[in-house]
């Protein structure tokens, strides 16, 4: 009797062995498959850029997993700053280098983003100032351009700058500098989601993050 029931444990735990390892087995081929996230990558990729170039922020920033808002729909208060700022938006343009990269739960794109430099502008107004105070001070009276104490009225000088900027504007392809960027993305709640790293923050403000 006693052997009996050591032969009942033996064959008990001999089939229970089999069980675990026909369950690992299971695991191993079929577990990547119901883990499989679903969806495709590139597409969040695709609409994030398009809704920044059509400036629907809330689509965008719906593509992203850990910003909310990243202050690109707050216009600025200046002129000259508006200026630059609707340029900005007007020079976005993308291109996708290649497949997207996927890995399990993460993925990775390459694109090429086009925007308008905020650094070159500076520069290229800068070296346009000098003609277009002498262009300006052909056409106003000196009591549009010197003040009482005889310096350049604060006025002037503001119109100086607004309109050597507005001329620098008028042909921004050269302005515009590019960017490669690697878009990672995680799977999250559902969906593909962006992280947006410095470089894409750099890049979609014009080189002023």
């Amino acid at each position: 009797m006693r052997g009996r029931v050591r032969a009942f444990w033996l064959i008990a735990a001999v089939m229970m062995l089999v069980i675990a390892a026909v369950a690992c087995i299971y695991a191993f081929l079929f577990g990547s498959i119901w883990n499989r996230p679903g969806g495709d990558p590139q597409q969040t990729v695709v609409r994030f850029f398009d809704s920044l170039k059509a400036g629907d922020y809330p689509a965008m920033y719906d593509c992203l997993s850990d910003y909310s808002t990243l202050g690109l729909k707050e216009e600025p208060e200046s002129a000259e700053a508006q200026m630059i700022y609707t340029a900005l938006r007007q020079s976005y343009s993308y291109i996708l280098k290649g497949d997207c990269y996927t890995e399990g739960m993460n993925a990775s794109q390459k694109v090429n983003f086009r925007a308008l430099s905020v650094r070159r502008v500076e520069d290229a107004v800068k070296a346009k100032v000098n003609e277009t105070m002498e262009q300006l001070m052909a056409e106003l009276e000196l009591g549009e351009i010197y003040g009482d104490d005889g310096g350049y009225r604060t006025e002037f000088t503001d119109l100086v700058y607004e309109t050597a900027l507005e001329q620098v504007l008028r042909n921004p392809d050269p302005l515009c500098a590019d960017s490669e960027l690697e878009i990672r993305l995680q799977f999250t709640d559902g969906a593909w989601k962006m992280t947006a790293d410095r470089a894409l923050l750099n890049a979609l403000t014009g080189g002023a993050a």
